[in-house]
């Protein structure tokens, strides 16, 4: 059986103790789920009452903070992007503050000012649970993780490529989601002897955009360069914002289509002309010199002759001499040229 798929109850133990996962290591499973299941609870619970205080505290403010969330006075709207609440609400919740400096010992001050709020409105009505919910939600960094291996519906292991840690976490839905070599941009909480995704982008982000991650990585690594030290969770809290945009960049270029530009970098743009004509022999004499680098005989060798052995149709690019973007290429394809009895397209 592989270790990352399902364990049935009589196959070896994965902790490698040579018995059987019933007899073993299951108890102790059931019992993390059990915990895991209370604290998600719990969590759902406390986000509950949280978006409600929210919305009746700063529901008119809801606007603002999708701006600075995505750093920009003209954010593309809120349902451009499906999904995106789960990772915007808790930025929103736990991290928005319009009064936080960017830079400085109060830019990573602890907590938005809807939790700052929310914690003096409830004063000493939190639970030790909500507590701690609180606490992890506030402090922990967000970052890019990679996946190591995923156990559908029961846990993940996860790298952290800025930091480099390890963590294994309980996650029931996004270990279904997401695949070996995946990125997930989001959050981990510590919550006593677990650990899971306190939230997560909606996006499961490609291996191929490893490299933009690594590049941050360099970057946040040049800040502390002169500390002689590595990268920790407190370097990326109060680097926050570059990584927020990071994510945003990621974001955008997967959800938004490329644009189409030819080898030139100009805008490619579609058209089809078509034109009634006398004759395709005529036709054909007069266009085929725009087939830069090709005789007429190289291009007659897929055309279609009538009976008669005169020309019924043929088909070939248009180019032009040399290329704008790329020197070593002698020709640029900037069209494509069809003549088929009476017509030219």
């Amino acid at each position: 059986m592989s270790l990352h798929g399902k364990i049935g109850r009589n196959d070896l133990c994965l902790c490698g103790s040579g018995k059987k996962y019933k007899r073993c290591c299951l108890a102790k499973q059931s019992a993390s789920y059990s915990l895991w299941a209370q604290q998600r609870d719990a969590s759902d619970q406390l986000t509950r009452d949280m978006l409600r205080f929210a919305e009746r505290k700063f529901g008119d403010q809801i606007q603002v903070a999708w701006e600075e969330f995505n750093m920009t006075e003209l954010p593309v709207p809120f349902d451009a992007y499906p999904g995106e609440q789960q990772i915007f609400m808790p930025y929103f919740l736990f991290h928005w503050d319009p009064r936080r400096p960017r830079t400085g010992r109060e830019a990573s001050r602890r907590g938005g000012i809807v939790t700052r709020w929310y914690e003096l409105e409830k004063a000493d009505k939190l639970s030790d649970m909500e507590r701690l919910l609180l606490e992890q939600a506030t402090t922990q960094p967000l970052s890019f993780f990679e996946v190591l291996w995923s156990e559908a519906g029961e846990r993940i292991k996860l790298r952290d490529i800025l930091i480099g840690t390890e963590t294994e976490v309980v996650e029931r839905s996004a270990s279904r989601a997401l695949q070996r070599g995946d990125i997930a941009y989001g959050q981990i909480w510590t919550l006593q002897t677990l650990c899971i995704l306190g939230c997560t982008a909606p996006i499961s982000i490609p291996p191929s955009w490893k490299g933009e991650v690594i590049g941050l990585r360099k970057k946040l690594r040049k800040k502390i360069a002169k500390q002689n030290r590595d990268l920790t969770p407190d370097d990326l809290v109060r680097h926050a914002d570059a990584i927020r945009l990071t994510y945003l960049t990621i974001r955008n270029r997967l959800y938004i289509p490329p644009q189409l530009v030819n080898t030139d970098g100009d805008p490619l743009v579609f058209h089809s002309l078509k034109f009634r004509i006398e004759s395709p022999e005529r036709a054909f004499d007069a266009l085929a010199p725009l087939a830069l680098g090709q005789s007429k005989e190289e291009l007659l060798e897929g055309a279609k002759f009538g009976k008669d052995g005169k020309l019924q149709s043929v088909e070939f690019d248009w180019r032009k001499k040399g290329n704008a973007k790329i020197p070593s290429w002698d020709n640029t394809v900037v069209g494509n040229i069809k003549i088929a009895g009476r017509s030219l397209t």
